[in-house]
């Protein structure tokens, strides 16, 4: 972890236990990009080498900027907290997971229901075919049975004429 970040974090919160106040600047001046606050910017100076002349530099300030917010990133880490930012972005994010999975619990829905609507119909369909079947089985046997009786009788009308 940052030597400078943790000397600064220490420093910090020793202040802030000397009173609330330095919490309310501490937090204004992380909003303000490390800005605005001078006690806080005159310890930040300090413990990061800046001393020298304030913003004689500017990649310098940036430089040092940087190595705080990544240091500041890996002690909340290590405390086992999550930068406001990355919350807010994976709160959205599981919003948006949210909204579509209860989007393609509908669609299932739907889908289910017109499956099983046509299931139905399929299902009426193969009874309308088989009745038809049927009807055309029991046609067929009366038609063969009149067949059958037609030629059974001319059979016995020629045995009468002799």
């Amino acid at each position: 972890m940052d030597r400078q970040f943790l000397e600064f974090w220490g420093n910090f919160l020793l202040s802030a236990a000397k009173g609330h106040r330095q919490v309310d600047d501490m937090s204004r001046w992380m909003a303000q990009g490390m800005k605005g606050v001078q006690d806080l910017n005159d310890m930040f100076r300090k413990v990061y080498g800046l001393e020298q002349a304030p913003g004689s530099d500017p990649d310098m300030l940036t430089s040092a900027q940087s190595a705080f917010q990544n240091g500041y990133k890996t002690y909340l880490e290590a405390m086992g907290v999550v930068p406001k930012s990355d919350y807010t972005a994976l709160k959205r994010q599981f919003e948006a997971l949210q909204q579509q999975a209860e989007e393609h619990e509908t669609t299932i829905r739907n889908l289910r229901m017109e499956l099983s609507e046509c299931k139905l119909s399929q299902g009426d369909t193969v009874r309308g075919f088989q009745e038809l079947i049927q009807v055309q089985s029991d046609q067929f046997r009366e038609l063969t049975d009149s067949f059958g009786r037609f030629f059974s009788g001319s059979a016995d009308d020629e045995e009468k004429k002799p």
